[in-house]
Formats: C-alpha cells, sequence, structure tokens
C-alpha cells in the first residue's frame, strides 16, 4: 500500500496542506509544534478513521473552525487506486467516503489501509495496564479478519446492554430471569469466537515477534506474548462454562452493576526472559521490546492480507539510539512505505544508512505553516 497524495483543510495546525509523497521512505523535518505529528494523524484517520493522539475528533480541528477534511490518494500492490475522504463536522460527525462512495459504516474501511504507527505514546502498550495490550491483539485482528471486528463490535454492544440492564435490576429486580440468559447466551456466542481467535492469534504472531526481536536486539533472550484467559475453559466448554459463570455471579454482578466475567476482561502479558517486562524489563529493553512488536505487526498483517503496510514512525531518533534506528529502517527496507518525523536531520545524515538507496523525499516544515 502506498499513499502518493494527502490533502488537508483545517486540520490540526494545517489551514490547508497539499504533499506527495515518495513511494518508500518519506523523511518529515521540523521543528516542535511544525505539524509533523499531524500529518501521520492524519493518515491514520484514513486508515482508521481516527487519531492515534486524542479520542475527541473537535480536538483536532483548526483554530476552533467548524469542521476539517482529508483527502487522500493510495495504490495497493496491484496498482489499484483507492481515494478516501474523511469529513469531520462539529454539527453532524464523521462521514467517509471510498473511492467517492459514502460508507455507512465506517468500520468498513478497517483492513482496506494497513497501517502500524510507532510513536512515544505506544511505550504504555509495555507499561501501562492489561486494557492497552488487549487493545494491541484487537487491533491487529480487526486489521486482518473481518469476522473478528464484527464479533467484537457485536460483543461489546451486548456488554453495554448487559450492564446497562444489571443497574435497572438492581433497584427493581434482583434475579436472574429468561431475558438475561437470552442475553448471556448471545454474548456467550460472541465471546466464544473472540476467545478463539485470540489464541490462534498468539500461537501465529510469537514466533514472527521472536525473529524480529533476535534480530533486532542480536539477543538470545526469549520473548513471546501470554494469554491468561478470564474463562479459563477448553473451547469445546467454553460456552457452558461461560453460561455459568454468568449465572452463577449475577449476583456480584448486580452489586458492581458491571459483568465480571468475560474476554474483556483477558490478560495479555508481555514475556521478556521469562518474566513480565513490566517488571524485569529495562527502559531500554522495554523499547525494543516494543519496537519489535510493531514491526512484527507489520508482518503479521502483510502475511494475512497480502498487502504491504504503511508504517508511520513519529519521532523515531528521540525514541531510540541512531543504531537501532538505522536497523529498523533497514529491516522494514524498500518495499513498504515508511514516513518518518525527526527534528534533526543530522542524525540520518550522519549515519551508515544511505538515503539515496531508499529513494527517500524529504518535508522540511516551517513552525507554524502548512
Amino acid at each position: 500500500m502506498k499513499l502518493t497524495e494527502l490533502r488537508l483543510n483545517y486540520f490540526r495546525n494545517y489551514e490547508h496542506g497539499n504533499f506527495s509523497f515518495g513511494d518508500n521512505l518519506n523523511i518529515i523535518l521540523g521543528d516542535n509544534g511544525a505539524g509533523k505529528t499531524s500529518l501521520l494523524e492524519a493518515i491514520h484517520y484514513l486508515s482508521l478513521t481516527k487519531s492515534f493522539r486524542t479520542h475527541n475528533n473537535s480536538n483536532v480541528v483548526y483554530n476552533n473552525h467548524a469542521y476539517f477534511q482529508l483527502f487522500g490518494n493510495f495504490y495497493d500492490s496491484k496498482n489499484n487506486q483507492i481515494s478516501v475522504n474523511l469529513n469531520y463536522s462539529k454539527n453532524d460527525g464523521k462521514k467517509l467516503f471510498f473511492n467517492h462512495t459514502e460508507m455507512k459504516k465506517k468500520t468498513e474501511i478497517i483492513g482496506k489501509i494497513p497501517l502500524i504507527i510507532l510513536s512515544p505514546g505506544n511505550q504504555t502498550i509495555t507499561a501501562g495496564g492489561p486494557a492497552l495490550r488487549r487493545n494491541f491483539i484487537d487491533r491487529i485482528l480487526s486489521q486482518t479478519s473481518n469476522e473478528y471486528l464484527y464479533v467484537l463490535i457485536e460483543f461489546k454492544k451486548r456488554m453495554y446492554q448487559r450492564n446497562l440492564l444489571l443497574s435497572r435490576y438492581r433497584d427493581n429486580k434482583n434475579r436472574y430471569d429468561e431475558y438475561f440468559e437470552t442475553i448471556d447466551s448471545i454474548l456467550s456466542d460472541h465471546a466464544f469466537h473472540i476467545q478463539k481467535m485470540r489464541i490462534q492469534f498468539v500461537r501465529d504472531f510469537n514466533p514472527v515477534f521472536k525473529k524480529i526481536f533476535q534480530s533486532l536486539s542480536h539477543s538470545e533472550k526469549t520473548v513471546k506474548l501470554k494469554l491468561l484467559p478470564n474463562i479459563n475453559a477448553d473451547l469445546n466448554q467454553f460456552k457452558k462454562v461461560y453460561m455459568d459463570k454468568l449465572k452463577t455471579g449475577f449476583q456480584r454482578d448486580l452489586k458492581y452493576g458491571r459483568t465480571c466475567f468475560g474476554p474483556q476482561l483477558d490478560q495479555i502479558l508481555f514475556i521478556f526472559n521469562k518474566n513480565d517486562i513490566r517488571f524485569t524489563g529495562s527502559q531500554g529493553e522495554q523499547k525494543i521490546f516494543l519496537v519489535a512488536l510493531k514491526l512484527a505487526e507489520g508482518i503479521f498483517i502483510e502475511e494475512k492480507l497480502n498487502e504491504k503496510v504503511i508504517f508511520l514512525l513519529d519521532d523515531l531518533f528521540a525514541l531510540l539510539d541512531k543504531k537501532h534506528c538505522i536497523n529498523i529502517i533497514n529491516h522494514i527496507g524498500f518495499e513498504s512505505q515508511t514516513f518518518i518525523t525527526t527534528t534533526d536531520i543530522t542524525v540520518l545524515q550522519r549515519s551508515d544508512l544511505d538515503l539515496t538507496n531508499y529513494n527517500s523525499r524529504l518535508f522540511k516544515l516551517p513552525i507554524g505553516l502548512a
């Protein structure tokens, strides 16, 4: 996948902006506040319909304007042109157009433009809470499997419905009835598929992850993802076990006003040399672990979709030392399109990396100007 053209209107610090990108390495140079990360954010919006920096769309509108617009022209590996237009209005919300046709369900674009983002904010994946690690897996599976994305969305809808009912039953009823049993039957079916696909993902992902980590770190230390399901049951017994837990735990759920069992509470451990990296890994080891995760994510998605991903590497040289940065660029290679933001081009110029081999294109962004 390649992004050839990007146009922005009233997005972040861009009143208007037009960019034409190269097929391989695109280096975006500028001081802090010049709009480097905003370009990556715009590309992320076109691929996944959301920002990687904020959950509030109105935060990215230029200078209190009423709306923003993003336009992107892409070409896939078969040289098919893909046009994506995302509009956001404070009154009407988001609208997404794919090849000039409005998508009624914006989630339909997930996986059509595969993309990987590596930014300083990603460090919370290895150091933060379990929801961030579940989201890491869910995001990959959602890009590679329409079935998983659909099941995950439906599971969350049913879970929201169930939790809403719990608050109502707590005030009026306090017993498990046929209505709850019907909801739980549907919920258990979705949960089964989520568990099954997460288990398979971990099995498929770990060999790729291990290989990437060793090539980047030149270390024999072992790394892997470990899934600790909240519902610890064989898949052939999963639905029955989950239904039993929902029924027997109903009074507890009433007390807390939320469902206390299910894949929404799965634990994902990042194992480094047989231990949880949150507690044993140094800052440098956690950074290399994170980078290996993201590169393995890219390879995994490429293999599943048979399509090259776009890599967005935000402030890469602030995250890692020069040697590891060069290893990453070389590892991504010549076939994938890569965007790197930096405040100091001399880091690249002083490296052993021959930018001419990558057909690189440099963009200099003055502060406050598009």
